[in-house]
């Protein structure tokens, strides 16, 4: 009976001692509630711009190859020259083996002697019409390789222009198919882009596009440029339209080689509900907002985005006009955090987030 009371005991003790540990688990800590900004979802135009890169090219641009393997042994401009069409950039050895001039010149020395001979001949009647057309028509021929032997080394600019890159110097032999020099007429420079498919039909002839230039005087330097012509066709392979821009040099601040970021709006979107962008991020690729709900706490929700610009993205689907958005305080919010709205965006913080992709 003893042993009977002593077990009852202290099953009453064990019991009062839960009771009084329960009673501790009891006291509730107070959930603070994370302080944000709101923005509702609004009708508004928006004017979509994209950036495009590329390298800046003289609007005319020639690059010269060497037909022969022989060694330099003239450069009449140095690089940054003004050199007009016609003119001699390099010239290689006359003499080398692998120079034919040499011996057209003489033919066509010959050719030339014997057709003077003949010519005074014909002008006596002392020989045929037929013996001097086929001596004039040597002497064509002897002129025509005397001038291809020529060229060879004499190696020439076919337009006028600045020579923007020399790539030899004197005593080099000249290796085949690589360009040896580059003359651009840079008065006005051109750029390429590729455009994809949805932007193409929203750029013309003429439309104005904002060139930035990060190596002009070690700043960066914007200039005004335009759309010059779009391909009617996309390259089968990317996909993509070839779009030229023109820009005016006539300063000479651009140079050809430079690299080149240009900025063309592509589309103009009016009366199209938009969010800020700040309120926009993005779960496993899937575009979502935060929303309050009645409890005043945040949930998530999945929008279909469009078009964006750096202020404000389009939504497709997903929110209604005038549903608010968390904007600040995003990033400390999880779906189900109690929030509460700030009039003053100093009591706001957004510390970048973690492990949601923004």
């Amino acid at each position: 009976m003893k042993r009977l009371n002593n077990i009852i005991i202290l099953n009453l003790l064990a019991m009062a001692i839960l009771s009084c540990g329960g009673k501790k688990r009891e006291v509730a800590v107070e959930e603070k509630a994370v302080p944000v900004t709101v923005a509702p979802a609004a009708f508004s135009d928006i004017t979509v711009s994209k950036t495009y890169t590329g390298s800046l090219e003289g609007w005319k641009q020639a690059r010269i190859y060497a037909s022969i393997p022989e060694a330099v042994v003239e450069l009449p401009f140095a690089e940054g020259s003004e050199v007009q069409a016609g003119q001699a950039v390099i010239v290689l050895d006359r003499e080398g083996p692998a120079s034919q001039l040499r011996q057209a010149t003489a033919v066509y020395q010959d050719a030339k002697d014997n057709f003077d001979k003949m010519s005074r001949l014909y002008e006596q009647g002392a020989i045929s019409e037929q013996t001097f057309n086929n001596m004039k028509t040597n002497l064509d021929v002897a002129r025509a390789n005397y001038e291809a032997a020529r060229q060879q080394v004499e190696l020439t600019s076919p337009i006028s222009g600045i020579l923007t890159d020399l790539a030899v110097n004197i005593g080099q032999y000249v290796p085949l198919g690589v360009p040896l020099a580059t003359i651009a007429e840079t008065g006005k420079m051109r750029m390429t882009v590729y455009v994809d498919g949805r932007s193409a039909p929203f750029l013309k002839a003429g439309q104005k596009a904002q060139i930035s230039i990060s190596s002009v005087g070690g700043v960066d330097t914007s200039i005004e440029g335009s759309v010059r012509e779009v391909a009617r066709s996309a390259d089968p392979e990317t996909r993509l339209f070839r779009t030229e821009l023109h820009i005016d040099n006539r300063q000479g601040r651009l140079s050809p080689g430079m690299f080149a970021r240009a900025v063309i709006v592509v589309e103009k979107l009016t009366n199209v509900l938009t969010v800020p962008r700040e309120a926009v991020f993005f779960t496993e690729g899937i575009p979502k907002v935060f929303v309050i709900d009645e409890k005043n706490r945040a949930r998530e929700l999945g929008l279909e985005v469009g078009q964006s610009t750096l202020e404000r993205y389009q939504v497709i689907s997903g929110l209604n006009e005038g549903q608010n958005v968390i904007v600040l305080g995003r990033n400390q919010v999880e779906n189900g955090s109690l929030v509460k709205v700030m009039e003053d965006l100093n009591a706001v913080t957004d510390a970048p987030e973690e492990t949601r992709e923004s």
